[in-house]
Formats: structure tokens, sequence, C-alpha cells
């Protein structure tokens, strides 16, 4: 095997430098340690903290004895800049093989540096990839363009990795069994959802973690440009997103992970999924991709972790407040055993934050279904779940317009024990017409975008003008043929169907109505522009029937809604708008829980 040249023009490095290791006779200072002693090299002392100033870290792998080169660095006040320090007389490849396992970086990212060549080749082979040089190097590391960092002026990065080398050291009496020591270890998450107080950190996640960005979708590198794009994505009703927060008995790791998801037709897919390697081993993205419920996501090149094909069912990590993040025992947050919730669009967007409150949770969303969308927050379509089934004549005359016997089906016609949580939302109540089969006397409702409120049986142009496919176009032909218009559901059967709902739902369980916006953007611009006339009789109706209902919180957008630049349109708000809601529920919940043991 030849020997590995040293690379003496820093230029060479193929990508930035996290870490340098280094050696210490006649590398970090001049002579041999056990050899008659040594010239401190305070020139390499100054460098060192140069390095940690800007967010790189330096090592140790000498040949020496562990118990003397602490005590002389400590004398020194070094020690506690270099991080897993390896000194002992074995060889040096599988050490820093090791260290770098530990500390989770890949070998190109890495510097080592030793006087002596065969060092060099033997480290160079047992880690394909690592930088390797002789101290000649050194003179021009801080000048290096892959050496330049980012400003670090408070150690925070070097604080963080003194804790993974705390843990690392701790993790030794655990007989190698790292889940055995993660039990042990306290390990606390916390989700900050409100990502735009920290959009720098979030940019810098996407666009500098590798060993775990798992789709490595970038931010352009102009940071104007990306909190702008950033900050446009995470605006949107469709977009979920929140910053990842860890804390154990070792210390606070801060903001170590990012995800963002996007929702067609509330089916949610992974755009963003990154953390950073200091919490590598720890499970925390398989945690994270469990508690988004493994929603798609395409990979791209090489992570150092497997959350698809090898998840890891990660019972050891405790959801907690901001609050409560670093305290020695945090409280557990309120969690509640079943969730349930049933509507459209709004409530798919609060689902996102109740998440974390359950290990149980039913969405029964609008979805796209049989060519047309399924409007599942229409009340039809959940009364047969409590009162009488359909039939099978029943059952025939809705298949002719796309629906299913599932359809008609709902978690919330047997409410299961224990602490539970519904969400209801009924807004196409407001402005989807019913139609009657006329042989089963059977009432439905049918809805094509472009069609709200509309009598489709009666207009032949509207008809022509909302299909966009042959079947579609089949079913209004049926419509027409063997349904009849009945219209806007009444108020008096509006009352009726809430009534029935609340009254079959157990007042044990908590009940969550959102109800129907009735001002939009317009309106911030004309206060005196009418409300919304078929949302507003809508929610008079819910109030009315929640009146006097202990277990019934009714949510209004409008509380949460502070001008035009909130809403997308009277339907749709901003993602903080929904995190607002989320926020104010769960503190009301809390309020009226608290003193329960299990809380």
């Amino acid at each position: 095997m030849g020997v590995v040249q040293p690379k003496f023009d820093p230029r060479a490095f193929a990508e930035d430098i996290r870490l340098v290791i280094w050696d210490l006779d006649d590398t970090f200072w001049d002579g041999t340690l056990t050899e008659g002693g040594i010239r401190y090299r305070d020139d390499h002392h100054a460098l060192v903290i140069d390095l940690a100033a800007r967010g790189i870290m330096s090592a140790i792998c000498s040949k020496n004895d562990a118990s003397d080169i602490e005590a002389l660095l400590k004398e020194r006040d070094l020690w506690d800049y270099f991080i897993f320090p390896s000194i002992d007389w074995t060889p040096k490849g599988p050490r820093i093989a090791a260290m770098l396992g530990q500390i989770g970086l890949r070998a190109p990212s890495v510097l080592f540096l030793d006087d002596n060549p065969m060092n060099l080749a033997q480290v160079a082979d047992a880690n394909p990839g690592l930088n390797v040089g002789l101290p000649d190097l050194i003179s021009g590391l801080l000048d290096a363009p892959q050496l330049q960092g980012k400003p670090d002026p408070e150690f925070r990065r070097l604080a963080q990795y003194k804790i993974k080398e705390r843990k690392a050291v701790a993790s030794g009496g655990v007989e190698g069994d790292t889940i055995a020591f993660l039990r042990k270890s306290n390990v606390r998450v916390q989700i900050e959802y409100d990502v735009e107080t920290h959009l720098d950190r979030a940019i810098e996640l996407i666009n500098r973690t590798n060993q775990l960005n798992f789709t490595k979708i970038r931010l352009p590198e102009d940071l104007q440009a990306a909190r702008a794009e950033l900050a446009g994505l995470l605006a949107l009703n469709t977009t979920d997103a929140a910053l990842i927060r860890v804390c154990d008995d070792f210390g606070d790791y801060g903001f170590v992970g990012f995800y963002l998801t996007e929702r067609l037709h509330n089916v949610r897919k992974i755009k963003h999924f990154c953390f950073s390697c200091r919490i590598l081993n720890m499970y925390i993205e398989h945690w994270t991709y469990a508690h988004l419920g493994h929603p798609p996501m395409q990979i791209a090149g090489s992570v150092l972790s497997d959350v698809m094909q090898r998840p890891v069912r990660v019972d050891w990590i405790e959801p907690t407040t901001a609050q409560e993040m670093c305290t020695a025992k945090a409280d557990p947050m309120l969690r509640f055993d079943h969730i349930i919730a049933r509507g459209g669009c709004d409530l798919a967007s609060l689902m996102h934050y109740f998440a974390l409150h359950t290990d149980d949770l039913t969405e029964e969303f609008n979805q796209p279904l049989n060519g047309q969308m399924f409007r599942r927050d229409h009340s039809s379509f959940l009364m047969p779940a409590l009162e009488t089934p359909l039939n099978e004549k029943q059952h025939a005359a809705a298949a002719l317009l796309g629906y299913a016997a599932s359809d008609f089906t709902s978690q919330l016609s047997v409410i299961p024990q224990g602490r539970t949580l519904c969400f209801l939302s009924f807004w196409a109540d407001a402005d989807i017409p019913e139609y009657r089969h006329n042989e089963t006397d059977l009432s439905l409702p049918y809805w094509l975008v472009g069609a709200q409120n509309h009598d489709l049986i009666a207009k032949t142009e509207l008809r022509e003008a909302v299909a966009e496919t042959d079947v579609q176009r089949q079913r209004l032909g049926i419509l027409s043929r063997d349904f009849t218009h009945q219209g806007l559901l009444p108020d008096a059967e509006m009352t009726r169907r809430y009534t029935r709902i609340l009254d079959h739902i157990s007042q044990d369980a908590q009940v969550v109505i959102v109800l129907a916006p009735e001002r939009g953007p317009l309106h911030f611009a004309n206060p005196d522009r009418p409300s919304h006339p078929h949302h507003q009789r809508l929610n008079v109706n819910l109030r009315a029937v929640a009146r006097g209902r202990k277990n019934i919180i009714l949510l209004d957008p409008a509380d949460f809604i502070e001008g035009a630049e909130d809403m997308i349109d009277l339907n749709h708000f901003k993602r903080p708008v929904y995190h607002r809601m989320y926020q104010s529920v769960i503190e009301r919940l809390s309020a009226e829980y608290v003193g329960e043991s299990d809380v």
C-alpha cells in the first residue's frame, strides 16, 4: 500500500470541512510528550478556538496517555474545545472510523492532521474519502474557503457536540444497547409550529443538512430569496410545517429538524424532511415520520437513516411544550385516547396540530372519489350512520351518483371508550343542495365545482359548464332523470340533524364545532358588505343547538383572522390562522381538564 500524500492546498478539499482531527506530538505541538518534553504552540491553540467560533469542531486522535493529555490541555484551558478525544496506543484508522460514527459525520467533511505519513495512509485506507494532511497544511486552514464555517461566537455548536460526547460516554454503561440507553435518557421533543419566528433556522436545516436530509430539495442560496420562497410556502392553507426541538438529560439540542408537507385533496406528501446529524441514532426522524402518519416521501440520494423500509417503534420520546422542554421531568401535554374529525379542509388543516395529542386519530375528510369531490362535510352522509341505515334500493340509488356504502358510515356511530375529542364541520350544509330520488325518497347532496347553491336539474347550460368528464355528464343525466331538486337544508332540518348528532355523542366526550366563515377578504375592504347569508344561517342553527351543552366548543374562524392578508378566500385561510385556532382550543381544553390525574 502506497503512502497517501498530504493535500497541501486547502482548495483541493471536495466539500466544506466540519471537523479537524488533530494528532498531538509534532503536530499540535512541537516534540513528543513522552520523550523529553514539548513546545506548546499558542498559534495552534488560537486556531482551535477560532475554528470553534466558526462552528468547525476539533477532535483529538493521538497515541499518548489520556490522563497526561487531559491534564495538560485543562491547564491550558483548551480541553473543553475538543470533542470526542481518542487518546490511547491502538491504531488510529479504526478509532477515527468509530469517532465519525459517534459524531455522525461523513469522511469527506473531515480533515485529519498527523506528522506521520504512515498514519495518514492507514487512516485514509480505513476511512475512504477522509481528507488527510501533514502539519504543513495548518497555516493555511483559516483562509481556506472550505473552512469558513458560519459565525458562532457563543460556541453553540461546540456545546451541542459536547452534549453528544457526554451521551456517548454515558451510553457505554448500557452494554451497547442504544435503545436501552435512550429509554434512560428522558428524551423530550417539542414541535414548534411557529416556523416564521425561526425562519432562518429552517432555511439552514433545508440547505445545509445532508446526511439526514431525506428530500434534498434546497432553497435559494440568497437568504432574502430563500426567506421569500419559504414564507410563501408556509402561508398556504395546504402546507403543514414545524421545527423539531430535542432535549434529554444531557442538555438542549435546539431546533434539530424541520418538515414541510403539502396537501392535495387532504392527502399529505412530504416536501422537506431534514435533521441535523447531531441527533443521529436518537431516532428523532423515525418518531417524527410516524407522528406525521408515514406520508409519501421521495427520498433523494443517500441518507444515514431508513424511516420507510426499516421503521422503529419509538416509544421512549415524550412530546412536550416549550415551557416544559428542559425541566428534569416534563409534565406530559394534554392527551386524548381518541380524536375523531369529520369535515372539510378546515379540519384537515387543524388536525395536523391535534395529531400531537393522541395516538388514535380518525380523519373523515372530503376527498376525490369516483370522479368527483366527495363532500363528507355534508350531514346527509352522516345521518344514516346514526339513524336508519340505507336499504338495498337506496344504496343502489346512491351508487347512480357515484356514492358507495362506505360513504354513509362513520366512527361517530360508536364513540369509543376513554377520553374522546370530536371535531365537526358542516360547511357543505350551507351551500350544497339536496336531491330526492323519486323511487326511494333518498335525499342526497350533489355538487360539482362551479355549481354551488344551484339547481343542476333546471339549468341545462350549468350542467354543460360544470361537467368535465363523460362520467360526470352521465351522472348529471341520471340526476335530471331520476331525482328532484329539493334545495338547501331548511332551518328545521338543520336543527333536527345537529340535535340528533350531539345527542348521540356522549356528554363525556368533548366536541369542537367549527363555524362557517361569514366574511371573506372583500369585507375588510368594505366593512358594510353583508355577511355570507348561507354561512350566517348555518351558524345561527349551530349556535342554537349548542346552547346549554357544556361539552361543546364553538370555534369561529373570524376570531382568529386579523386582516385580509390572513385569508385566501372565504373558506380558506393562511396557515397561521389554523395554528391560532389550535392554540385557543388547546388552552381552553387544558383549563377544563386541569387537575385530572392523567393530564
